[in-house]
């Protein structure tokens, strides 16, 4: 007689999951307390200190190095008397997992065994695309290229890859994902943030974290995450890094808050700050930012983290404080629980100081220093300061080597294909040429090995450019090479245009140079003039032209785009980016990237998709004033997808009815391919000027051809809502349109009236 399994209902379940965790957290939060109230104020003080790893070594802080050697003066004065709560930075090289191990392992071993109270040490770092400061791990695509993907299960895995490679490094704390939302196109750190959409990027952005945290951050493969950067970081008014942003407070809580709002919902348990000032408050200061709404309104419970030295910074650069003393004391009351000070524990003795003499309230450092400790014991590092590399098997396996192929596939977005050029026949002869072609550093952009990702030597001589990618494809026979340009300079253009006489086709290969931060900066958003001439002269040669662009950005390409017949985009795809380039121009994968950003046709004319109607008022005094290069959410494929049959299921939807969309799609084309389905919202009026649309939901869908597929989406209320002149979430009655479909000019629509 079989056995009848018991079946526990639901609800059940998640009220017994809610026990446990709560349990669980309770347990947590007595280990806290009891070690808290064991702690001197300067230990209190040293939990908030997080330290650069050079500042415990030999030599000179910015020093080149080949190996880890300690300082024992510094290494016992900072891990053993200062306690200090964090380490971040790399020693000046891309450690071996193995390497990194040593590494954590000696700090570890020296903190809980020879410090007062044993405490372990909360190892943080920037690992921006991958675990990419541990040699030999997977250099994934950035996230603008994530997003480009449409597909939320590519984040998640580029969050799992990243946590189970970083752990292998003993690496708990990874300052990511950017949940920064960028509208300008003009900011150099757009290729580390999920785009211009606010909603996308939360999707995208909870999808990593799940990723990053699966299984709970007690799992020996799960990372904690950080979020960047809090809030306004890619707003600044003149784009560059660090600048000041004017966001009003509807903006303020319209765009840039949700995205962090739903990754803290999700368990993140870190946030960074934005280094720059908001409206003239540097955010590092901004107590209503930190304290009112990113502890009180969003219930935070995590570590607010400084971004690195940006306590000098606010001396130093924005000249709020008279010196570090002052500012440190504005930093903390503002609610700041880590402090990145690099080079020395200075802050610790300073916050001491400030305490006694009642300039910073006893209770502040309590809740600073119970934060950095819940997360310690979160990570049960407690129990396990470091992992031994030998249990994580699956590091850099073939099976994350082809999950990264993948995402940078997907990734991969086919801005323009006259007369269906592409993909390009395996038996022509083909130019391959310009700055991108032959560079692995420009494939993996920022943060690959090294902060900028220029040095050479870091490269894995297994991966293959543009180039050797496609000279593995059609033959060595086949292939011309011409480098053409540099970033900014000609190198033999000349050369490359003989070349074009002699092949049938010509593989321009354009870009930018890696860059982060401060040189990232750009004053110009055109594409290099001496990579636009090398198109022109090529042009000249009357040969189909292909243009690849692997960059960060957007650069406008307005005067040479009607020269060339082809134009595809590949970001930054990291390791995997030459081989999946190359399987896209000849016809192996059938591209499915969708633009997260507008790609502007113009400098002084680059708006988000979202703009107000007011915005695209023209010369003419009609409303013909939005005229991108190309739209948010464009991307072409190699076979053809037809929308009909848009239903909803009421006109007239009430209080928290939900509204339920559906919509045929179909492959009319002759390969199988996949393809994003967008909906958008359209509030028709509004008692604040409404955004052009919004998108709302989005899906990724495999059709064979011929086949269709009905695609279903609910909304409720709260899609429609926006803020409102008291700055709060409203939903107003009115009409609302729907739109939706796969190309952003050709939407299906449908309209229907909400009543409360």
């Amino acid at each position: 007689m079989k056995a009848k399994l018991f079946q526990i209902p639901l609800i059940l379940i998640a009220f017994l999951l809610f026990l446990n965790t709560n349990a669980q957290q309770k347990s947590i939060d007595k280990k806290v307390d009891s070690i808290l109230s064991l702690m001197t104020l300067k230990e209190k003080a040293g939990q908030m200190l997080n330290i650069g790893l050079p500042a415990i070594l030999q030599g000179n802080y910015w020093g080149t190095r080949d190996k880890t050697i300690y300082d024992s003066a510094k290494f016992k004065n900072l891990i053993v008397d200062y306690a200090v709560g964090s380490i971040h930075n790399t020693p000046g090289y891309p450690a071996e997992r193995e390497g990194w191990f040593q590494i954590v392992k000696k700090i570890q071993d020296s903190a809980m065994s020879k410090s007062r109270l044993k405490i372990p040490v909360l190892y943080g770092i920037d690992n921006i695309h991958g675990a990419n400061y541990v040699f030999g791990s997977i250099l994934f695509p950035h996230q603008i290229a994530v997003a480009a993907t449409w597909n939320t299960e590519m984040s998640k895995i580029c969050g799992k890859i990243t946590s189970y490679e970083s752990r292998a490094a003993s690496l708990p704390w990874n300052f990511n994902p950017n949940v920064d939302v960028a509208m300008n196109p003009l900011w150099g750190r757009i290729s580390e943030s999920f785009g211009e959409d606010p909603y996308l990027v939360s999707e995208m952005g909870v999808a990593y974290i799940k990723g990053s945290q699966e299984n709970g951050l007690q799992d020996s493969k799960s990372t904690a995450v950080c979020l960047k950067h809090f809030v306004g970081y890619a707003a600044g008014k003149n784009a560059k890094d660090r600048a000041n942003a004017l966001i009003p407070e509807n903006s303020l809580r319209q765009y840039y808050l949700p995205t962090f709002e739903k990754a803290i919902q999700s368990g993140a348990m870190g946030v960074m700050i934005s280094s720059n000032a908001v409206n003239g408050i540097p955010c590092h200061i901004n107590k209503h930012y930190i304290t009112d709404i990113l502890k009180g309104e969003m219930s935070f419970k995590g570590v607010v983290i400084s971004d690195f030295s940006d306590v000098d910074f606010l001396y130093e650069g924005h000249l709020v404080a008279k010196d570090k003393r002052e500012a440190t004391k504005m930093a903390v009351n503002a609610g700041l629980d880590m402090l990145m000070n690099p080079f020395g524990a200075d802050v610790v003795d300073i916050i001491v100081d400030l305490v006694e003499k009642g300039e910073i309230p006893m209770s502040r450092i309590d809740d600073a220093a119970r934060r950095v400790l819940r997360l310690k014991y979160e990570l049960n590092l407690f129990k396990v300061p470091y992992s031994n590399p030998k249990n994580y098997p699956e590091f850099a396996s073939k099976a994350h080597v082809e999950a990264n192929y993948k995402m940078a596939s997907e990734a991969i977005t086919l801005l323009k294909n006259k007369d269906n050029i592409l993909p390009l026949s395996s038996s022509k002869k083909v130019l391959v040429t310009g700055y991108s072609a032959n560079s692995i550093n420009v494939l993996n952009g920022a943060w690959s090995r090294s902060f900028l990702g220029r040095e050479t030597k870091y490269n894995d001589p297994s991966k293959f450019t543009i180039l050797d990618a496609i000279r593995k494809q059609v033959g060595t026979t086949n292939v011309e090479f011409v480098e053409g340009t540099d970033y900014l300079e000609d190198i033999n253009s000349d050369k490359a245009v003989e070349k074009a006489k002699n092949v049938d086709y010509v593989v321009v290969c354009v870009g930018e140079i890696p860059a982060s931060e401060k040189p990232s900066d750009i004053n110009e958003l055109q594409l290099p003039e001496v990579q636009q001439d090398l198109i022109k002269k090529l042009s000249a040669a009357g040969k189909p032209i292909i243009l690849v662009m692997v960059q960060g950005r957007p650069r406008i390409i307005r005067e040479v785009e009607p020269l060339v017949d082809a134009i595809v985009m590949g970001y930054y795809p990291g390791e995997e980016g030459g081989r999946a380039i190359s399987d896209v121009l000849f016809g192996k994968i059938n591209p499915s990237g969708k633009l997260p950003y507008t790609y502007p046709k113009y400098t002084g004319n680059a708006l988000p998709y979202y703009y107000k109607k007011t915005d695209i008022k023209d010369a003419d005094w009609g409303y013909n004033g939005f005229y991108p290069q190309f739209e948010f959410g464009f991307g072409l494929s190699y076979t053809t997808f037809e929308y009909s049959n848009l239903k909803i299921s009421t006109e007239n939807l009430k209080g928290n009815e939900e509204l339920k969309i559906s919509i045929d799609v179909k492959n009319t084309g002759t390969r199988e391919g996949k393809e994003t389905v967008e909906v958008y919202s359209k509030d028709l009026v509004a008692s604040v000027s409404p955004d052009s649309r919004k998108l709302i939901r989005f899906t990724k869908i495999n059709l064979k051809p011929g086949e269709t597929k009905t695609v279903n989406f609910s909304i409720s209320e709260s899609d429609l809502a926006f803020i409102g002149i008291e700055n709060k979430w409203i939903t107003e009655e009115g009409e609302f349109e729907l739109q939706v479909g796969g190309n952003p000019q050709n939407l299906l629509k449908k309209v229907f009236n909400y009543k409360k």
